[in-house]
């Protein structure tokens, strides 16, 4: 099972981290995994390659993505990176709901 951990303050998203494998399929035909690490990678594309903000982040082939925008400089991109993470959220949430038995969302709220 793949656990994302969704860490909001005011609202908004300021990191977000995922371990573990779906295990809906053998390695190398698991639409849910591909499907997730597409969704969890796309921000992180978007906020380097797009938006030219390199958050502290970290990846590792068994199945860790970690992405830390916290007390960051957004440079005025605020909305930009609000809207990617938003819209990665729609994605997990969809994910989440139709595969419940190998994804767990957490959304945590720090003060």
């Amino acid at each position: 099972m793949t656990k994302i951990e969704i860490f909001r303050k005011n609202g908004r998203i300021i990191k977000y981290k995922a371990t573990g494998h779906a295990e809906y399929d053998e390695y190398g035909s698991d639409i849910v995994c591909a499907a997730l690490s597409t969704a969890l990678q796309f921000p992180l594309a978007g906020f380097q390659d797009v938006l030219e903000i390199y958050p502290r982040f970290e990846l590792s082939s068994d199945g860790l993505i970690s992405v830390d925008l916290d007390n960051m400089d957004l440079n005025g991109k605020e909305r930009e990176v609000h809207t990617l993470l938003e819209s990665m959220m729609i994605v997990l949430k969809e994910l989440s709901k139709n595969y419940p038995k190998n994804i767990k969302l957490v959304e945590k709220e720090e003060f």
